[in-house]
């Protein structure tokens, strides 16, 4: 019986030695709460560092609210041991009986806990209360058309350390993005002046089927009215206040597919569209650019659902785009947008020209019909240029009579100085054989000039530059942008610059598409100048610009492709 005693000791006095080194144990501080109310997690820890603990298994019903440690050194039979508590704050996400989980460390799991949690009725807005609600602008959209989920916080008394989770899907796949910043104003119901929290989300489908979108969440703490404690101890006490938790309501959507009659390009759809086009001026010239703005205008998507419109290619033509200018706003819970695309159009032939159709294919959201978007077809007198208007007016030069077969010849063979005709004008006399003379000298000059240049070359050690057909293609493209530059600039018309100042500058720097573009590769004296430009382009107030100091600076400019051709080309007449 002794023996049995012993054994028995021995066995608790192990037993309360695991539970006492035990790497992790927990309790709570009590087990039945109100909604609303918190409670404290207590982990005692022992030889290990506190934040190995994983708390995310108490994230699905409880929120952190905080954390806390207390640690404590001790010896016993010799041995120093260290332990540590760490007290964590918990308010539960809803009301029912609740469990705290289990929580692992070094392999050992902590006890788990049941937790009551009495409801706590909500009062509205209008007695006093919060109240978050949320409406869906659309309930049956289509793939890649956007909807809007809004927010409304509607406050009946102040809330503090609010945090908000905005809303999530739960199945099916979509983007979700804030819609514009969060605003707040005040509204007047039943004689209460209440503040309204508004934030907006923009949900894109990008498949059919079932879409379900879980509302937003949040969480706050608000005076505990019924806690019976000073008003004036009401913010230090922590009885004073209360977590309140609110969800909005969620939804379940079917989101259509894309029919399969729809023949654009690109999927587009949306409640209405809008597009136009327009010129800067009629009167076109050869080699003078003209400004066409389109503009796109559609209700019902966002930019993103806008591709760049390709337009078809002219014969005879240049044309350069600019980078689309976006302009998306939210009137009504409806997104609306506005695409308006530059295209620098440049004539390189006189005579008549067709400015294409152009069509876009976009499905009608309200009659459930594809339409199609249209900018009909422009034809275009385009005049010669200045310079080529200037060589066709010259006067004709008058043919010289012919040599009369009559004429003295001196016995040498060669016509006499000056022959008189009968109206007394003089006339040079030429001879046959003297113009074959001189025809075959001037071939014979060309092959002797042709003949030293391949030598010069030869024993010079070098070679004529392949690329010079290519350089001078190049110089021969520039001169339409900088004559029509330099005529901008002397009549001191910035847009008319503007215009011809990035067709030049998308030849030098190909892939520049804006004048900011330009500006970053043009040196800072020049980028101050751009800058000047545009502002006087895009000023409301009128203002002058002198163009003269613009035109100088870019003449003198030379273009990475012309200088390494003047520094490659070696002098044919060396000094």
């Amino acid at each position: 019986m002794v023996r049995f005693f012993r054994l028995l000791s021995i066995a608790l006095t192990l037993l309360i030695s695991v539970q006492l080194h035990a790497a992790i144990s927990s309790q709570v501080d009590r087990n039945a709460v109100e909604q609303g109310q918190t409670f404290l997690l207590v982990l005692n820890l022992t030889q290990s560092d506190s934040r190995q603990v994983d708390l995310s298994p108490l994230e699905k019903d409880f929120e952190i609210i905080g954390r806390s440690h207390q640690s404590s050194t001790s010896i016993i039979n010799g041995e120093l041991e260290s332990s540590t508590k760490l007290i964590i704050t918990l308010a539960p996400k809803r009301s029912g009986k609740l469990e705290v989980p289990a929580l692992t460390l070094n392999g050992e799991k902590s006890q788990p806990h049941s937790i009551e949690v009495k409801p706590v009725k909500q009062l509205s807005a209008v007695d006093g209360g919060v109240e978050l609600l949320s409406t869906l602008s659309d309930s049956s959209p289509m793939v890649q058309q956007p909807i809007i989920y809004q927010m409304n916080l509607v406050l009946g008394q102040r809330i503090y350390n609010a945090s908000f989770q905005e809303p999530t899907i739960k199945q099916g796949k979509a983007l979700i993005q804030p819609l514009g910043e969060q605003r707040q104003y005040r509204q007047t119901l039943n004689g209460r002046e209440m503040l309204v929290v508004e934030q907006s989300w923009l949900i894109t489908p990008q498949q059919s089927g079932s879409l379900s979108i879980e509302g937003a969440k949040l969480s706050a703490e608000i005076r505990n009215l019924n806690a019976g404690i000073d008003p004036f101890r009401r913010m230090n006490d922590p009885r004073a206040m209360r977590r309140i938790f609110l969800s909005a309501d969620s939804y379940t959507v079917e989101v259509a597919p894309i029919p399969e009659t729809f023949t654009g390009q690109n999927w587009l759809a949306a409640s209405e569209l809008q597009l136009k086009s327009e010129l800067s001026s009629q009167q076109w010239k050869v080699g003078e650019p003209i400004t066409r703005t389109i503009t796109l205008k559609a209700k019902g998507i966002g930019q993103d659902q806008l591709a760049e419109l390709v337009l078809p290619t002219v014969e005879n033509i240049k044309q350069y785009a600019a980078k689309p200018v976006y302009e998306q706003d939210q009137k009504d819970n409806e997104l609306s947008v506005t695409m308006t695309q530059e295209v620098t159009i440049i004539p390189s032939q006189q005579g008549e020209m067709v400015l294409p159709e152009v069509k876009l294919a976009w499905w009608n959201t309200k009659t459930n019909k594809e339409e199609v978007a249209r900018l009909p077809q422009q034809v275009i007198n385009v005049a010669p240029s200045a310079e080529h208007a200037q060589t066709v007016t010259v006067a004709p030069v008058e043919a010289l009579p012919v040599t009369a077969p009559s004429a003295p010849v001196n016995r040498v063979g060669n016509s006499q100085p000056n022959a008189v005709s009968e109206n007394g004008s003089t006339l040079a006399a030429v001879q046959p054989l003297s113009a074959w003379l001189m025809v075959a000298m001037v071939v014979v000059a060309a092959l002797c000039g042709s003949g030293g240049t391949m030598l010069y070359y030869k024993r010079a050690g070098l070679e004529p530059r392949k690329g010079k057909a290519k350089l001078e293609a190049q110089q021969v493209d520039l001169k339409p942008c900088l004559d029509a530059l330099q005529r901008a600039c002397k009549k001191n018309d910035p847009q008319l610059a503007r215009d011809a100042l990035l067709a030049w500058g998308q030849l030098v720097f190909p892939g520049c598409t804006h004048l900011n573009h330009l500006q970053q590769a043009l040196p800072l004296s020049m980028s101050d100048m751009i800058t000047e430009l545009n502002r006087c382009c895009y000023d409301r107030a009128p203002s002058v610009w002198q163009g003269d100091q613009l035109w100088q600076a870019i003449k003198g400019y030379q273009p990475s492709f012309v200088s390494q051709g003047t520094n490659t080309l070696a002098t044919l007449v060396p000094n």
